[in-house]
Formats: C-alpha cells, structure tokens, sequence
C-alpha cells in the first residue's frame, strides 16, 4: 500500500494568519505545527500496519514554495518527501495510479467563504473564484479530481470546520475529516490544544483504515469545463494571452479539456502568470 500526503499550511491548528508564517514572524514554528500533524498521520499508519502492507508514504510539501516543512524525522524509511518549486503538478506532484489513497492536511476552505480562515483557491492575489463544471472548487475539489483521474480517492481532509462543512455538497457521503479549529474570520479563529487534535488525527487515520475500498473516487468528467474569475481585468488580460484560453468577460476566462490534467495545469498557470499582475498598475 502507498499513501500520498498533500501537506498546506492553513488548515493547520495553532495558525490564523500568513503573517505568523513569514520568517521575521515565526515561520519555522507554524512548520513545526505542520510535522506535528504529519507525524501523527504516519506514526498511526505505521502503528496500524498490518503485516507490513504500507511500501511508501509520501509527503508533498504544498505550501507556497514547498521548502518549509522540515526533511526527515518521521522515523520509517519507507517515508518520500516532495518538496522545491515549480513543479508540474505542484500539490500532487508524484502522485500517480500506484497509490491506493491520498490524504489532504492543513488544507482551508475554497476563496470567499464565509468565516473560512485565509480562504483563497491557489492564488489570493490574482483568483477569484474557480468552478469546475459549473460547481465553485476549491483546492480540496481540484486536487480530489486530479486524484480521481488515476483512479485513487481521497482518504483523509483536515482543516477547519468551515472546509468541514463547505465539502459536505462534495462528499455528500461523507469523508474522514480531522477538524483542527473553528473559523471566526480569515484571520482569526478558535484554536483546538495539541493533545485533541493529535488524537482527532489518530483517530481520523483509523476511520480511514475502517472505510477502505468504500472510499468514493471523485472521478473528473470526459470532458471538463473550468472557469476562472480573476481580480482585475488587469489578470483577466494576462491570462487570456495562454493558447486555449476563452476570454468571456472583463475578470472571467474559460477553458475546456478531455484530460484533466491540462485542467490542473491551467488552473497553476493561471495563478502563476495572474500572480505576476496582481499589483500591476
């Protein structure tokens, strides 16, 4: 059995803002509260392996550049680390048919939701909203299809409890969730102890051990259908410059595809090449 682990920052307990995460701030101790999570996620599978069935776990570090969470200290050689930008498929890179799930930790809710601490969907400066097939997405529901592309679902989400609620239209039959706080506003929220939200992981991880092979495959459309509102119109121009991009309105681009892939990629260059206008002026 190999599991994937998309790690971000957001969802993770004991954080309310990108301020806390700059260097000057205290960076390198929101990266700690990151490894602490991972390491309860792989100490129980490990803990739960049965007969050795676990070959690899491996942890793609997703947040911003992915050079922030610390290499090494999970114990286990079975254990990969992803990290360094850009790469192709960014919070997923690597993953691939081999993998029997994927778990999603420290993830946030998709941008403009309500109470939804640091919301955004790949880009805060330069997204405004994201749909996929005409359903608003955010960075669980793009990267759960990108999985459902090879065929593997998605085994575990942890976040706060505005993400919770907001994938309940997604997995209408529910997924195993490790709630780590309560969204008040993007940059506040009601924090959870270390000693609860280590055992709502542990916890979460036997869940997932429990609903093996009921888990649903998120699986993408033949063919899909992305739109982006960007902004500005400023981003909007930008953007509408890449090869298969459909211009319909001042802030808002259209792209269709047969292989989802391409989808997850636009959706990257959208938010690398918008980002780059974001103050353009």
């Amino acid at each position: 059995m190999k599991i994937f682990i998309s790690t971000d920052m957001e969802g993770v307990s004991g954080i309310s803002s990108w301020n806390e995460m700059e260097a000057s701030v205290r960076g390198a101790r929101c990266y700690d509260l990151l490894k602490n999570e991972v390491s309860w996620v792989v100490d129980e599978l490990f803990a739960l392996d049965r007969k050795n069935e676990i070959t690899e776990i491996c942890v793609c570090d997703s947040h911003s550049r992915g050079e922030g969470l610390p290499y090494g200290g999970f114990g286990d050689e079975r254990v990969t680390h992803v990290k360094g930008y850009p790469r192709p498929f960014y919070m997923m890179e690597g993953l691939d048919s081999s993998y029997e799930t994927v778990f999603l930790v420290g993830y946030h809710a998709s941008i403009g939701t309500l109470r939804g601490m640091m919301d955004h969907s790949y880009s805060s400066s330069a997204i405004y909203a994201v749909r996929i097939d005409g359903r608003e997405a955010g960075e669980v529901e793009i990267n759960a299809l990108l999985a459902g592309y090879y065929g593997v679902p998605v085994g575990l989400v942890s976040g706060d409890d505005v993400l919770e609620a907001q994938l309940s239209g997604f997995y209408p039959s529910g997924v195993p969730y490790v709630r780590t706080k309560e969204g008040i506003g993007r940059f506040a929220g009601k924090m959870y102890s270390p000693e609860r939200v280590e055992k709502s992981f542990r916890e979460g991880v036997r869940r997932f051990m429990d609903s093996r092979g009921k888990l649903e495959v998120k699986r993408p459309k033949e063919r899909t259908k992305l739109e982006v509102d960007l902004v500005t119109t400023v981003i909007a121009d930008a953007v509408s410059v890449i090869p298969g991009i459909e211009r319909v309105s001042g802030r808002s681009v259209l792209y269709r595809s047969r292989d989802y892939r391409d989808i997850y990629r636009m959706i990257l260059a959208i938010a690398m090449l918008g980002g780059k206008f974001a103050q353009y002026s």
